[in-house]
């Protein structure tokens, strides 16, 4: 017994594999925690998307969601803004779009993130009556928040300087007119082909 305290303690082969399975699964799990990012924090790519909906309580006229998507420098959609099922398109590049993301997470919405991938879905299904709703959508998953109505016109204007391209920039803007908000130095005309849409 006493050469046995002398020489220590004995670990054999089983307790130290055992051991550094324990540790190998400490550190994968630490890893994995570490590396998830939230659709927020996530980095964009040309299948994100951010669509914003508000619906007055005077239903006499619709307006459809604006949805913010990504193309190529260059990319001839960058200057149409189609109207289809899901809403009307703006696009941007993809900096612009990561620049757009940053400032959703520092606005003062609250956000719900899920890792569920979500498509946008027609318009006539879109949420925001009397608030502002705003989905980010992306192969990270779904984000959403509900902005409510004398918030609308603040959180909107933080995202002027996230945009660059003029058409998709004047989009924002006219939807944040149309939800009677102030925008300095708007014009409500520069494109006539918007009403055309």
């Amino acid at each position: 017994m006493e050469d046995q305290l002398k020489r220590g303690p004995r670990f054999g082969p089983a307790r130290l594999a055992v051991g550094a399975l324990f540790l190998l699964l400490a550190l994968l799990c630490a890893g994995q925690i570490a590396s998830k990012s939230g659709v927020l924090s996530a980095v964009a790519d040309e299948n994100t998307g951010v669509r914003f909906f508000y619906q007055h309580d005077i239903k006499d006229y619709f307006y459809p969601p604006l949805i913010v998507r990504v193309a190529g420098l260059g990319d001839p959609k960058m200057n149409t803004t189609p109207l289809g099922p899901e809403g009307r398109s703006v696009f941007v590049t993809l900096s612009e779009m990561q620049q757009l993301l940053g400032r959703l997470a520092r606005s003062e919405a609250s956000w719900r993130e899920s890792d569920k991938v979500e498509a946008f879905g027609p318009s006539y299904e879109a949420r925001g009556l009397d608030y502002l709703d705003i989905t980010i959508a992306s192969a990270k998953g779904t984000a959403r928040s509900g902005i409510e109505r004398n918030s609308v016109c603040k959180v909107l204007a933080s995202l002027d300087s996230a945009i660059t391209t003029p058409r998709a920039l004047w989009e924002l803007q006219w939807y944040r007119w149309v939800d009677e908000c102030e925008v300095p130095g708007f014009n409500p005309k520069r494109y006539p082909d918007h009403h055309g849409n």
